[in-house]
């Protein structure tokens, strides 16, 4: 009997122990405070996107007639489904491949998403690569792009003196002189042949823009960062400059992943507030310029016949996916690194807020210069910029030319857009060697650094195909099938194992246990209901409007489109052929096997070591659930009357209120 007890005592002094280690373990694995995640998950949703691809595409969908359905979309669905991916990662401690314990059937969404994300940084590590050809640029007197007279420039080309004129005589002058200009060299017989050798690397967009005024800032953009080839598979001229750039982009990513999440907090805390500023300080030099107010105007007052087109709504959609990364595991990761007990409910609701308040703020100091340019020009605001997908950076380089020292500021800015470029680099390099470490365990510990090393080294040899005049039509064609389909399928799938599987009334137990109050019911209906619905009828609207990719006049060839949807099966593979594999174990029918590998392993739980034995001990109630008591739940919060989990929940009451215990349900 003395035995037995000595024993007992010892297993639970190791048992301590372990618990004492784990904690360890777990800490040094977290964000070391509250401020440090909210900033990370703003540095990472506050990316290079809201600078270049939100205004682009608000410029190209009627102004307020896509910020109201973007506005709506992000309230609607992205609050859920932040919510969703946050708290679940948070609650069990694990990424986006082990999280899959909740459903080992869908466990190859997590090597899908890491797949993705691969593609991802090769195919956006060229727009980083831009940004600091325009910083090499930007220290040179005067600034290249706020005068005519370079050697890229073109007949057509607009001195950038008439923006930042704040006299509008002054401006008009400026703007017959430049026209007439054209119109002399329109009329000239030589004219075809100083355009041609002016431009000859880049014959495809001079024809398509041949005769139309553009300003130094674009031709800057067109003609000397991108260098554009005659088509995708033309990868002339090669430009080696950018194998410096990418090398040194890449060594940069690499140092700030080092430590995994405990450096890049580090990093971010630059990264997420310097940009911030610098915006304000456009945006208070852009309501000097004269014509802004017309731009702000557009932005805001929307082209009501536009709103009633599926397109924009699409895209209003795409792009609350992408600023908010649900359905890219990027959530997943950075809520595998919070505290158990962060209140989730208010970061799901304020993180979202911000990341739309900022995006809108960015667009809107866009409008601004783009108001000025149009006031200049005497043209509609929506007719003053040819850049596509730079109508963002081209507005920005544009105000800061007015800037006093505008050496300085423009430097400085765009320092601050690159440093937003690093978030959304080191997020997906710490979720890869995650996914690394989770198949390969031994890659977790001491040989992290080598796998690390490995990883970048791979990354920046395949990112150097782009390093050339296809270097754009290839980061479009990337974005354009890579990015606009993962995110609702991976999104879909998540809404429906967590809501639908598992189950609300588990993941609300989860949500208790983590902070003590229940899912509100709008949150709740939102992610089991609306959400799925809203991200299944966007995806078979994208398919029913689907529409080639285009650069400008350009139409990527046959050949370019399948293999882009090749990419996009390649990436979804993963998800088939680990759910294939699984089933395939020897065993009962493919029924019964799906039945089990849908249900949560033994090993998912809370990870809090303290929370695990009351975690375990609720856990077997569930299997006497049904689906209508799921259905119900899901819309009322409660169990029907007459159900089996009903009688169940109540027995539990009672004993706890037998032991003088609170409990909500």
């Amino acid at each position: 009997m003395i035995e037995t007890k000595v024993a007992m005592s010892e297993k639970f002094e190791n048992s301590s122990k372990d618990k004492n280690v784990r904690k360890l373990v777990e800490n040094d694995n977290k964000f070391s405070s509250t401020c440090s995640t909210y900033l990370t998950l703003l540095g990472y949703s506050i990316g290079i996107a809201d600078f270049w691809r939100f205004p682009f595409l608000l410029y190209r969908n009627g102004g307020g007639a896509f910020l109201i359905p973007f506005v709506i979309m992000i309230v609607v669905c992205g609050i859920p489904m932040y919510f969703l991916e946050y708290s679940i990662s948070k609650f069990s401690g694990r990424g986006a491949y082990q999280l899959w314990d909740i459903s080992p059937l869908f466990r190859g969404v997590g090597v899908a998403v890491s797949v993705a994300y691969g593609l991802y940084m090769i195919g956006s590590s060229i727009f980083r690569c831009w940004i600091i050809e325009f910083i090499v640029f930007a220290v040179r007197e005067p600034i290249p792009w706020s005068h005519c007279n370079n050697e890229w420039n073109t007949p057509f080309c607009k001195d950038n003196t008439a923006l930042v004129n704040t006299e509008t005589n002054g401006s008009d002058t400026s703007l017959s002189t430049t026209f007439s200009n054209i119109s002399i060299y329109s009329n000239s017989t030589d004219v075809s042949t100083a355009y041609t050798n002016v431009t000859t690397n880049v014959s495809v967009v001079a024809t398509s823009i041949s005769g139309t005024p553009m300003s130094a800032a674009e031709e800057f953009w067109q003609y000397q960062v991108l260098q554009l080839s005659s088509g995708v598979s033309d990868f002339s001229p090669v430009i080696l400059r950018y194998f410096l750039y990418m090398f040194l982009f890449r060594l940069v990513i690499l140092l700030g992943s080092w430590k995994s999440i405990k450096s890049i907090e580090k990093v971010i805390y630059v990264t997420a507030t310097v940009p911030f500023i610098m915006t304000v300080a456009i945006f208070i030099r852009s309501l000097m310029l004269p014509g802004s107010a017309d731009g702000i105007y557009y932005f805001f007052y929307p082209e009501f016949d536009k709103i009633l087109k599926a397109r924009v709504w699409i895209e209003a959609t795409l792009m609350a996916f992408y600023t908010l990364a649900f359905g890219w595991g990027a959530n997943l990761l950075l809520g595998s690194h919070a505290d158990f007990k962060d209140n989730c409910l208010r970061t799901a609701i304020v993180l979202p807020i911000i990341d739309m308040l900022m995006a809108v703020f960015s667009g809107m100091v866009c409008f601004c210069v783009l108001g000025n340019m149009a006031h200049t020009y005497g043209v509609h605001v929506t007719k003053v910029i040819n850049a596509g997908m730079a109508t963002g950076m081209v507005a920005y380089i544009t105000a800061l030319t007015s800037f006093p020292l505008p050496q300085l500021w423009t430097s400085l800015f765009l320092i601050s857009i690159l440093l937003t470029g690093v978030d959304s680099q080191l997020i997906p390099l710490d979720m890869i060697m995650q996914l690394i470490g989770d198949l390969y365990p031994r890659a977790r510990a001491g040989s992290r650094l080598y796998v690390l090393i490995g990883v970048s080294l791979v990354l920046f040899l395949v990112s150097l195909l782009l390093c050339n005049g296809a270097g754009a039509y290839i980061f479009l064609w990337n974005d354009w099938y890579g990015g606009a389909w993962v995110g609702p399928i991976v999104a879909f799938i998540e809404v429906v194992v967590v809501a639908w599987i598992y189950g609300m009334d588990r993941f609300n137990s989860d949500v208790i246990m983590m902070i003590g109050r229940p899912i509100p019911a709008l949150l709740r209906v939102g992610t089991a209901f609306v959400s799925p619905i809203i991200i299944a009828v966007i995806f078979c609207t994208s398919i029913v409007e689907y529409i080639p990719p285009k650069y400008g006049s350009y139409s990527y060839p046959t050949a370019a489109r399948i293999l882009g949807w090749l990419i996009v099966a390649l990436i979804m593979m993963p998800i088939l052929t680990q759910a294939l594999y699984i089933l395939r174990k020897p065993g009962s029918s493919i029924v019964k096997k799906m039945k089990h590998y849908m249900k949560p392993l033994d090993t998912w739980g809370p990870c809090d070591v303290d929370k695990e034995e009351e975690f375990h001990e609720k856990k077997f109630k569930y299997n006497e659930r049904t689906f209508r008591d799921l259905l119900y739940f899901n819309f009322f919060g409660d169990y029907p009357s007459n159900s089996a989990m009903c009688n169940i929940l109540n027995q539990e009451l009672k004993v706890l209120h037998k032991n003088g215990e609170r409990v909500q349900i």
